[in-house]
């Protein structure tokens, strides 16, 4: 066990933590929990969030005080608010690791922490500050103490949790899970692990010879542990800002950003579906192997039974419950990922066990292979958008992606060795693209505009922003702005009797010219939101079309 978790360790330190501090913060939430944890630290205000110096009372505080500490600690970087995103995901790795060594065996327990820690979905997650890797870990944590307490029979001569110190322990773990996701995004924390282990709980009293483990005392302790840690920050919060702040944070924030379309666009119920496969890549054509098995099992009337049973509902229960919400968001569905993770890594493992791949999983090689080399392609023939880097550089990624592809290409040749080549390559592409892609040579865009801005202010100046660099520019100035949401806005922000300065599209300052107004191009910035690409971009790269020229202006017309 030691190796496979030392091997598990170094892999998630390559693909999450290495260069952890490219990019640059992107124009979308992660700027929330960077600027918010950022504020908190120049505040010494520990209790509230803020974000622009105002009150942020959408999600719970843990996570911005993960990030403060990692300021207090290595100073304020894009890395240092990151970093517990990363290691939210090394601990996913390795709870998915213990999960199905307990539930399986080793060599199983460590294809399933390395398709953790490398599907793409999950390597996307680590490297942003953003609390719903973190909320994953905990969800998990507690979701597995509490199989394993609750739902898990003594079967192949493994040792029980139900000692009484064995009993206290995986309940004090669940709580502790189900606390730590509840102060890193409210309810989900606790509404995950039950959607999951209450049915199972039931479905095993209806269906076994046996009742389970379960009595009114574990109740009673599961709770008391999750109050104790998670009540006395909503407490104080409701002292602090009065009971609208409750109201506001559970009904405004929660229940509404489920039900209504207030906060996402309404999006189909199968809109997951597509989600689950893109962030498992490059292991999610292996799926194809359950399709057969789904179709013998439906045959044949055979039911699961035992872990297997437990992963799936798991996996289920998850999805259905974000489906049936209006708003939808990708990152949502991240816990669905360890259970499938090591149901995959089982269904692979038999491929070894008996020596002789079937003809599909062969196919489930070659769909892979072809895929990292369509991927390698895209991110050539993306490199007109990308005028800051070198396209030697863009180049070289996209041999070593197709490169990576031929070798789970070669691995046909021997189908033992397919797992190592798809993490090798996995790997690969991660250090590749956050170490030549993701690192330019020079300044981001955005960095570049807070510069031109920082250069040009004096103390107490008021800038605005209008339609572009929403919520990150105020991480890089450390200065807070005026949202200028409509054209007036921005006319008579400019129309002030003291210097002011605004960040705005080009278009738009031209537009501001021609009617008249007295205004000072300071710097001009060309920028490309990579949050906002899609494959039609990748496809056709016109940079006429996606890349925007980015205007700091003030409303001098000639210097003084």
């Amino acid at each position: 066990m030691r190796k496979h978790f030392i091997a598990l360790v170094a892999i998630a330190v390559l693909t999450f933590f290495v260069g952890l501090g490219f990019p640059s913060i992107a124009d979308s939430d992660e700027a929330f929990y960077a600027e918010s944890a950022r504020e908190m630290v120049e505040t010494g205000d520990w209790l509230t969030p803020h974000f622009n110096y105002i009150y942020r009372f959408e999600k719970p505080v843990l996570y911005y005080w993960l990030a403060g500490l990692s300021y207090v600690t290595l100073g304020v970087s894009e890395m240092a608010a990151r970093l517990p995103s990363a290691f939210a995901g090394l601990g996913l790795t390795l709870v998915t690791f213990f999960s199905a060594r307990r539930w399986y065996d080793n060599s199983t327990g460590f294809l399933a922490g390395a398709i953790t820690a490398t599907s793409f979905g999950y390597v996307a997650m680590a490297r942003q500050a953003l609390p719903d890797l973190t909320l994953t870990f905990f969800v998990s944590l507690s979701t597995w103490a509490s199989l394993r307490l609750w739902c898990d029979p003594p079967f192949q001569g493994r040792p029980t949790e139900h000692s009484s110190g064995n009993r206290n322990l995986w309940i004090l773990t669940a709580g502790l899970g189900m606390a730590g996701g509840i102060l890193t995004k409210g309810p989900l924390g606790i509404i995950i692990p039950c959607l999951v282990v209450i049915p199972l709980i039931v479905w095993q009293s209806r269906t076994l010879y046996r009742r389970p483990h379960f009595s009114l005392r574990d109740v009673l302790l599961l709770l008391l542990s999750v109050g104790f840690v998670a009540a006395p920050w909503f407490l104080l919060m409701t002292l602090e800002h009065g009971p609208e702040y409750l109201d506001r944070f559970f009904l405004t924030e929660n229940f509404d950003r489920f039900a209504t379309a207030r906060y996402n666009a309404p999006r189909p119920f199968w809109y997951y579906v597509p989600i689950v496969i893109g962030g498992m890549f490059p292991w999610s054509p292996f799926m194809l192997l359950w399709l057969r098995d789904i179709f013998t099992a439906i045959r044949r009337r055979v039911f699961l039974t035992g872990p297997d049973l437990q992963l799936a509902w798991w996996a289920i229960a998850p999805v259905l419950f974000f489906s049936l919400s209006i708003g939808k968001q990708p990152r949502y569905i991240l816990p669905v990922l360890p259970p499938l993770a090591i149901l995959l890594a089982w269904r692979l493992r038999s491929q070894f066990i008996n020596r002789k791949p079937e003809p599909l999983f062969k196919i489930c090689i070659g769909i892979t292979a072809a895929l990292l080399c369509l991927i390698g392609i895209l991110v050539y023939r993306a490199s007109p958008l990308l005028p800051q880097w070198p396209v030697s550089w863009i180049a070289m990624l996209s041999a070593l992606i197709v490169l990576s592809g031929l070798g789970v290409l070669l691995s046909l040749t021997r189908p033992s060795l397919t797992p190592t080549a798809i993490v090798g390559a996995s790997i690969l592409i991660s250090l590749g693209a956050h170490l030549m892609l993701l690192s330019s040579p020079r300044d981001n865009p955005v960095e570049e505009v807070a510069n031109i801005l920082t250069s040009s202010r004096k103390d107490g100046e008021p800038y605005g922003r209008y339609r572009v660099l929403h919520r990150n520019l105020i991480f890089y100035t450390g200065a807070s702005f005026t949202e200028l949401g409509i054209e007036q806005a921005v006319t008579d922000f400019l129309g002030s009797t003291h210097r002011v300065l605004v960040v705005l599209p080009s278009e738009d300052a031209l537009r501001l010219e021609l009617e008249g107004h007295p205004i000072r191009r300071l710097g001009e910035v060309r920028y490309l939101n990579t949050g906002g690409l899609t494959l039609q971009a990748l496809l056709s790269p016109d940079p006429n079309q996606y890349l925007q020229d980015i205007v700091v202006i003030d409303n001098q017309p000639s210097p003084k």
